[in-house]
């Protein structure tokens, strides 16, 4: 009797366990529409970016050169977001974007706070 009793109370635990781990699913899971966290942060970070970028030229924190490359970062970011959503965001998608999003914020902070600016962009400012 011992010996029938021990494994069906394995079995019963390894089929009780089983479910409990089918819901964390595997690493690279994609998911519909958005994907993974939907999305929407990746959505509402590129738009403050873009915001934050119009701001600090409008301001003559950045200059025009810095700004156009900017926006070029952006839009290549923009880009690599709608590939990766057609298919629905993967977790290392995900993090590659919040990567991409990070290094471009500290770009611009970088070149609010360097003062520099272009020889042509100080006389696109003066009306010259």
């Amino acid at each position: 009797m011992r010996k029938l009793l021990i494994p069906a109370i394995l079995l019963g635990a390894a089929t009780l366990a089983a479910p409990a781990s089918a819901q964390y699913g595997y690493p690279q899971q994609r998911h519909n529409g958005y994907g993974y966290n939907q999305g929407q942060d990746i959505v509402r970070q590129l738009q403050q970016l873009d915001q934050r970028i119009d701001r600090s030229f409008q301001r003559g924190a950045i200059s025009r050169n810095e700004a156009r490359r900017l926006s070029n970062q952006l839009r290549n970011i923009q880009e690599r977001f709608q590939v990766y959503r057609r298919n629905g965001l993967s977790q290392g998608e995900h993090h590659d974007l919040q990567r991409r999003i990070h290094n471009l914020r500290e770009q611009i902070r970088e070149d609010r706070r360097d003062g520099r600016r272009d020889w042509d962009d100080r006389r696109d400012r003066r009306g010259w």
